[in-house]
């Protein structure tokens, strides 16, 4: 049952992709558009949007990269999904700058753009 649930699933999100229209848009919170980058590094996941493009409390995170900690598990699967299955388009919201000189933190993934 539970692979069964887990196949409708990936139809179902393939399919809502589908029907997603790329196009980058930002906020000073959020940025819409496509994952076009990702990265790993020690306790987390660094995603990068519509080549670099950014919520505007997020100006001077390091090359633009929007960072998903690790123990925000369920984040970090959405957007490796996203990225296994090409369907990248997403709405990345922001809480702004860690630290003073570190990453912007992600809040929430929304794979419905």
């Amino acid at each position: 049952m539970e692979i069964i649930v887990k196949k409708v699933m990936k139809v179902a999100i393939a399919f809502v992709f589908s029907l997603s229209a790329c196009f980058a848009n930002a906020a000073s919170h959020y940025i819409s558009g496509k994952i076009t980058n990702i990265t790993a590094i020690e306790g987390a996941l660094l995603i990068m949007v519509d080549n670099g493009n950014i919520p505007d409390h997020c100006k001077g995170t390091p090359y633009n990269w929007l960072k998903i900690k690790q123990e925000n598990t369920t984040m970090v699967s959405v957007v490796l999904t996203q990225w296994a299955s090409n369907n990248r388009t997403a709405t990345v919201y922001t809480s702004g700058i860690e630290n003073a000189g570190s990453y912007c933190l992600v809040t929430q993934v929304d794979p419905l753009g």
